[in-house]
């Protein structure tokens, strides 16, 4: 049974969250041809998956045209933020597509998980991608240097960090329970003391001095577990 679904409206769906994630220093110079290019390849692969008879659901299909449409998104970057020519940057991204479309194909095959499918596509994806420049870097159509900066380029790990970056992670509190404990250790002893000896001469410079001590360890508390957040 052919897993068909509206690829095109996919593709559309897709290329404008793709505008929406842009940086901006991309958007600047390049955002025409790369929404373009970025629709073409979301289109290209859901047109396939769409009518490949070994992928069993059009929910399935969706997720290995989402895959291919977001390392596009990725890899393009990398590429235009790079000193790799852009006529090279067609063949490159084919190649990487293809890669993944394989990839994800094999994944639904063996039956992977999503999380085991999507290490297996982002491995092969970074090889090939090394693969792609190492040969433009033997045939001479690049230099060293520039190869060297398109395989530290990774705007996928900058995506990532920045997503975590905006995760809010609560802090902990602090652990206030020894402080406690030591406190009603103290009033005890105080109260212990009063019960025994209450004409003790000292007893009243004591009881100023604990309230005191107390009366500091309330206002810590409080603000510890209620201000410091």
């Amino acid at each position: 049974m052919v897993a068909t679904f509206d690829y095109k409206g996919f593709a559309k769906d897709l290329t404008k969250q793709a505008e929406q994630n842009i940086p901006q220093d991309i958007a600047l110079e390049h955002k025409k041809e790369f929404l373009e290019r970025i629709y073409n390849f979301t289109y290209i692969a859901g047109e396939a998956f769409s009518q490949d008879d070994t992928i069993q659901n059009s929910d399935t299909a969706k997720t290995l045209t989402q895959i291919i449409s977001e390392w596009t998104f990725h890899k393009y970057i990398d590429l235009l933020r790079s000193d790799i020519p852009e006529m090279y940057h067609e063949s490159i991204l084919q190649k990487l597509a293809y890669v993944a479309f394989e990839m994800g194909k094999e994944s639904e095959l063996s039956k992977l998980t999503q999380e085991q499918m999507l290490i297996l596509v982002e491995a092969q994806v970074k090889k090939a991608f090394e693969r792609a420049c190492k040969n433009l870097l033997d045939n001479g159509q690049i230099t060293q240097s520039a190869y060297d900066r398109a395989l530290n380029l990774s705007n996928i790990d900058e995506y990532s960090a920045k997503l975590c970056h905006n995760i809010k992670v609560p802090q902990r509190r602090k652990n206030t329970f020894k402080y406690t404990v030591a406190a009603l250790v103290l009033a005890l002893a105080v109260l212990t003391a009063n019960f025994f000896y209450p004409e003790a001469a000292d007893m009243a410079i004591i009881n100023t001095i604990v309230l005191v001590i107390l009366a500091m360890y309330i206002g810590f508390y409080f603000g510890v577990n209620y201000y410091s957040k």
